[in-house]
């Protein structure tokens, strides 16, 4: 038992190149041996297909078996020890890699590929009102949030996440702004000072418009004064903060941005 689990340490370590490569190759050799070795149970390579592989998946309906000696540590050492044992480690980097993918989804590492999408900047109470009004006017869209979140607060088919600072470009390709549809710049609310608030939605706005000038950006500043400060980049829509923001921002986008 400890040499098996060793042998399965190691071979769940292997890439997912050489695992599927080596299961094909046994699965092969396997199909193409049986009947050589025992002619008179395998007479045709579909019986040694089928028995090859409800053996290594463990299923065995006993319709086709073994009856020589040499068929039986055929089937013992290749396809109980070594079929089994790799098929095992086959399943259980599967199940690694998506299990993987998962944690790193809900951490936002992973970057978003699709396109025609909405970007909404800092998962915020407002981007929430957003987010689900977003998916209830339109029911094929999809929303990546960038924030600095540990996790994700929801994951779903249709919301994505992103990790990072939006005045970062690396940040903005993770998101894909360059083919999205829109992008939602919200104040963000966890700096006191409306200067500073202003000041950050004014690099992300910068940083947005230099990667992809035809998206409809629409950008919620907090005081009316700091508006000449955009004047130098192509912002769509400018909605003074108050308590339908997010609600006005989602309309801004459905109304004049198709």
């Amino acid at each position: 038992m400890i040499i098996l689990r060793r042998l399965y340490l190691q071979a769940t370590s292997l890439s997912w190149l050489i695992l599927t490569v080596s299961t094909l190759v046994l699965i092969a050799f396997s199909t193409l041996m049986l009947p050589i070795i025992e002619p008179s149970t395998f007479t045709r390579y579909t019986d040694s297909l089928w028995f090859t592989m409800t053996t290594i998946l463990t299923v065995g309906y006993g319709d086709l078996y073994p009856s020589t000696s040499a068929g039986r540590i055929f089937t013992v050492v290749f396809l109980y020890i070594i079929g089994i044992g790799l098929f095992a480690s086959f399943i259980g980097k599967a199940i690694e890699s998506l299990t993987l993918h998962k944690k790193r989804e809900e951490r936002g590492e992973l970057m978003y590929k699709g396109q025609n999408h909405i970007v909404i900047i800092d998962w915020s109470y407002k981007a929430e009102n957003a987010i689900a009004e977003i998916l209830k006017k339109d029911k094929q869209i999809k929303v990546v949030v960038i924030d600095r979140l540990e996790k994700a607060k929801e994951i779903n088919t249709r919301i994505h996440y992103v990790r990072g600072n939006a005045t970062h470009e690396i940040v903005l390709r993770q998101a894909n702004v360059q083919q999205a549809k829109a992008v939602l710049i919200f104040a963000d609310d966890r700096i006191e000072d409306q200067m500073l608030t202003d000041g950050k939605s004014l690099l992300i706005a910068t940083a947005v418009e230099r990667m992809s000038p035809g998206v409809y950006t629409t950008v919620e500043v907090e005081r009316e004064e700091h508006l000449p400060s955009f004047s130098h980049i192509k912002v769509d829509k400018f909605i003074m903060s108050n308590g339908t923001i997010a609600k006005m921002a989602v309309n801004s986008i459905f109304s004049e941005a198709n």
